[in-house]
């Protein structure tokens, strides 16, 4: 499961609660890899269960008590695992196609917005990264590994190329749409 390996891979940096993973996860993986902090939850009692993390209460001054949380040597090992295994192809599954490919009583005019519309959606999503870029250059910071800056670039890169290249093919594809024959009907 990706969530759990990606939780082991952050609690490989440093121990952690599920407090802090979720902070981890919206400020560095958050443009490719969403989690909610029950799933967080839910999969660290998991992976305590299989003895790939364990945990310790901290006793809070003033402040509640909290579970942190640190990888196993077992954990080490299923991670390292998992990462080295290539993973099988995710087929994308693109919701908004699907109303393309069954637009057939959309006007021109009609499917042209659609697109518009997208694209102003990812233009305004890739707003985004620059947030992801800061958190990048942060974490950097905070870990001093520069291997580990290089690998997160790589994933921001891939992202933001990924968006790129679909505004790309909107705008290239809208002169074909405004081209499309008449609507027409059903007899």
């Amino acid at each position: 499961m990706p969530l759990s390996h990606a939780i082991l891979g952050f609690l490989e940096y440093k121990p952690m609660s599920g407090y802090d993973l979720k902070k981890f996860f919206d400020q560095s993986v958050t443009h490719f890899w969403s989690a909610t902090q029950s799933h967080i939850y839910k999969a660290l009692e998991n992976l305590e269960n299989e003895g790939l993390v364990e945990s310790e209460v901290i006793q809070g001054e003033g402040k509640p008590n909290r579970k942190q949380y640190q990888i196993t040597v077992k954990g080490r090992g299923e991670l390292r695992q998992w990462v080295s295994t290539p993973l099988p192809l995710d087929i994308t599954r693109e919701a908004w196609l699907i109303q393309v490919f069954f637009a057939h009583n959309l006007a021109n005019e009609e499917l042209v917005s659609l697109f518009e519309k997208r694209i102003e959606a990812i233009e305004e999503y890739l707003l985004k990264f620059q947030t992801a870029q800061a958190n990048i250059d942060g974490n950097y910071k905070e870990l001093g590994v520069k291997r580990l800056r290089d690998l997160w670039q790589l994933t921001l890169d891939y992202g933001t190329s990924h968006y790129e290249n679909e505004i790309a093919w909107l705008k290239n594809t809208l002169p074909k749409i405004r081209k499309l024959p008449k609507l027409e009907m059903p007899k």
